[in-house]
């Protein structure tokens, strides 16, 4: 629970600054990723998954533009092996550090950028009721031991805080942001007891994402 109340807290900073500062600029932001589980020995098959959310961007000296985005992003792996899909729903909160060259009167930018994030996963996707699997499937095992599988709790050896960063490259056309990265979750994807989980333990979220964001108002510096 603290670790929810301080992402909310940094939610609502960003957007109080974004309300504030008279150089921003607002936006609206989307797209596409593909993400795997790593693994120390391997990682799974890919999986597509989505983002989509607000930005607002700020102009810095020396070609430097902070760019922080508050978004719903869906990371997600292929489980070859139970021929199902894993994957979470996080509210994730970059911090993009941009640095670049500007041209046709500032109104074309090339530029890196660097992005720490944190998140917190609040929905579970793809083919399974929960992390342990179609409790369907045991529907009636469940029953016999007077379990309703409403009861179950489906974020049990889940840790929903999550972190990380990613390094990517874009283009900004005047109003319009194309960018590209590769972002790393950093720390343990689970925390379940049971020893067959272990790969899961030591794994998390990796993978590409391209996005696109539209631009509105603010002041060119």
């Amino acid at each position: 629970m603290k670790k929810l109340i301080a992402l909310f807290a940094v939610v609502l900073v960003t957007a109080a600054a974004a309300t504030t500062a008279d150089a921003g600029r607002f936006g609206i932001k989307g797209g596409v990723n593909v993400t795997s589980l790593d693994f120390q020995t391997g990682s799974t098959p890919g999986a597509l998954g989505y983002q989509a959310g607000i930005t607002w961007q700020m102009d810095l000296p020396l070609g430097f533009t902070i760019q922080p985005d508050i978004l719903y992003h869906v990371k997600a792996t292929k489980l070859d092996q139970v021929e199902s899909q894993l994957g979470f729903g996080y509210v994730e909160v970059p911090i993009n550090l941009q640095w670049g060259l500007r041209f046709a009167d500032r109104n074309i930018r090339v530029f890196a950028q660097a992005s720490p994030f944190v998140g917190y996963a609040v929905t579970q996707t793809g083919d399974s009721d929960s992390v342990l699997g179609d409790l369907s499937k045991y529907e009636d095992l469940l029953g016999q031991a007077g379990i309703n599988k409403s009861d179950i709790d489906k974020w049990a050896g889940v840790n929903r805080f999550s972190y990380g960063a990613g390094l990517g490259v874009g283009i900004q056309l005047w109003a319009l942001q194309l960018t590209a990265q590769y972002n790393w979750n950093f720390g343990s994807l689970m925390n379940l007891e049971d020893a067959s989980w272990d790969d899961f333990n030591e794994s998390n979220f990796g993978g590409y994402t391209v996005s696109l964001a539209i631009m509105f108002g603010g002041k060119k510096k």
